[in-house]
């Protein structure tokens, strides 16, 4: 007997089984009415599926509840049973009816097609054919009613259909073109190909998948952000090298030279920095002739405060180490503006040298160059940040509540203000605390609702009662974790390399009943330093970010 989802499906067909044979047409007749009218959104009583398929009405006690999506399937399967177990011969059949492949055929679809729309309600029934020998087919009025009930499921399948080697190929090295062309997802290269090819999204998605997935670290997605193979020598002497391997151990481990070393891991560090962009404001100013002296010098950018004035009031109710913050030099009007210059410009610079890299070629000096600028831009975005702190702590006294942490509001509100820094557009005219101002209080309309929410959701007024109790357990915990959720992480983490999979897994505590380890602890295990598994586990969340979007926000709220 076929398994069942509901087990009142299973002790029905039992029965029927059981049941003579001459009413096997009439209950088979029953089974199609019934996957016509059911929704699989819904649940049905038993009593109503027994009486459409016998005829027979109880008046027994409470009926069974069945979930409409397992009955679908239930149904499809009971029709296979009982149309097996009647001996009915293909040939003497009225109408036409369709072998998996040849239905296949009639829509150009896969038959895991045919096999994935019978879980959806397409009824086979089991023939007798003419070699003796049992096998499933599907009644012509059977097809008929699946695709009327079905159209668009049917219209979507038919453009699944199956692609020639030779495609597939094409498929595949165009999205490599766009993956190097800068489209970091796979999403927006399937839609991208779709539409070249005029193929369904989800087919150029499960092309690309089945393709990275046989090629592990090799992919067009899953490839290292350096564009070499995983295999390949000088990426593991790089590797190797981050972890703090000597030029001369490396050329004993890998038998070669330690020029060839040094060769590979200035070809291997260059290739790094150029696949990461520095992101900067644009400004015409940058490409002026005298760009450099305008952007880089002046009294405004050596000196950027306003007249050092004491502050007229000082709120008391702060913190001794927040009041200092009000004692810091403000930036004057021509300052702004030549920090903002300066840090863009700067960014402008280590970008354009960083797109000029050749590989191949580049040398160390070249490559100290990109992240020396890079360094003084970020030294620079701290002078604006640390000049600007106290409009945070001004908004965030102008939120506060019972219900809020005011240190938490503070945290949250210095990372809009970094994002802000980096954002401005100077070039526009505007004061930056305008801009910076409003990108605060964007940040905290909307995320104080749900810190207060949260907190009104577990307002219990029996704080020294908790105090004394255990929290809740991992396994409790991770019951309201859905397996979907669980499903797409793991999904995500396969993007990633083994070691950065791992880390990740023990950073956050994935594989390990919820306890996250320190750095020290999992730097100890890899045997590399702490700061080490900090850039490790910092370049795989900016992977996860880029390349999902989406999901991380809807898995982090």
């Amino acid at each position: 007997m076929s398994d069942y989802n509901a087990i009142a499906m299973t002790d029905l067909a039992a029965q029927l089984l059981r049941s003579p044979s001459r009413l096997r047409l009439r209950q088979l007749s029953g089974i199609e009415f019934l996957l016509s009218i059911i929704d699989a959104e819904r649940s049905y009583p038993m009593d109503f599926v027994i009486h459409a398929i016998t005829g027979y009405r109880s008046n027994g006690p409470e009926s069974t509840i069945v979930n409409g999506g397992d009955l679908v399937t239930d149904l499809t399967s009971l029709a296979e049973e009982l149309s097996g177990a009647s001996d009915i011969l293909v040939e003497t059949w009225p109408t036409a009816t369709y072998s998996v492949n040849e239905l296949a055929d009639r829509f150009d679809v896969s038959t895991k097609t045919i096999f994935r729309w019978r879980k959806r309600g397409l009824i086979g029934w089991r023939f007798r054919c003419a070699d003796r020998r049992a096998r499933v087919a599907f009644p012509e009025r059977c097809v008929r009613r699946f695709v009327a009930q079905n159209a668009e499921l049917v219209s979507r399948g038919s453009s699944f259909s199956q692609l020639s080697r030779d495609e597939k190929t094409q498929i595949v090295g165009r999205a490599r073109e766009l993956a190097d062309a800068g489209e970091k997802t796979v999403n927006a290269v399937a839609r991208i190909i779709a539409v070249e090819t005029n193929r369904a999204v989800e087919t150029i998605r499960l092309i690309l998948k089945q393709y990275d997935d046989a090629r592990p670290n090799a992919g067009v997605f899953n490839r290292s952000r350096l564009k070499v193979a995983a295999d390949d020598k000088r990426l593991q002497v790089w590797e190797a090298h981050c972890d703090g391997a000597s030029a001369t151990t490396l050329a004993k481990r890998f038998d070669e030279s330690v020029d060839w070393v040094y060769r590979a891991v200035t070809e291997m560090r260059a290739r790094d920095i150029k696949s990461r962009p520095v992101e900067y404001v644009p400004s015409d100013e940058f490409t002026l002739d005298n760009a450099e002296a305008l952007c880089m010098t002046g009294d405004a950018a050596d000196y950027p405060y306003a007249d050092a004035t004491p502050p007229k009031r000082v709120p008391r109710d702060l913190p001794p180490y927040l009041r200092q913050l009000f004692h810091l030099p403000l930036l004057s009007p021509e300052g702004e503006r030549a920090l903002f210059r300066k840090m863009n410009y700067l960014r402008f610079k280590a970008d354009e040298a960083r797109q000029a890299i050749e590989p191949e070629r580049a040398t160390a000096a070249e490559l100290d160059r990109v992240e020396e600028l890079v360094e003084k831009a970020t030294a620079v975005k701290n002078q604006i940040t640390k000049a600007n702190l106290r409009l945070v702590v001004s908004i965030a006294k102008r939120h506060l509540s019972p219900k809020t942490d005011f240190f938490e509001i503070i945290s949250d509100g210095n990372v809009s203000l970094m994002r802000a820094v980096d954002r401005f557009d100077y070039s526009r005219g505007f004061k930056f605390s305008t801009y910076g101002s409003w990108a605060i209080m964007k940040n905290f309309a909307r995320t104080l609702p749900e810190k207060r929410l949260h907190g009104e959701r577990y307002q219990t007024g029996r704080d020294e009662l908790l105090d004394r109790v255990s929290g809740p357990s991992w396994d409790e915990a991770e019951d309201d974790f859905t397996p979907v959720a669980r499903a797409r992480i793991a999904q995500m983490l396969g993007t990633l390399d083994e070691r950065e999979q791992e880390i990740l897994r023990q950073r956050f505590g994935i594989d390990n009943g919820g306890q996250a380890l320190t750095l020290e602890q999992i730097g100890t295990r890899f045997g590399v330093s702490k700061e080490r598994i900090r850039q490790l586990e910092s370049r795989a969340l900016n992977r996860l970010r880029e390349d999902f979007a989406a999901d991380v926000k809807a898995l982090l709220g």
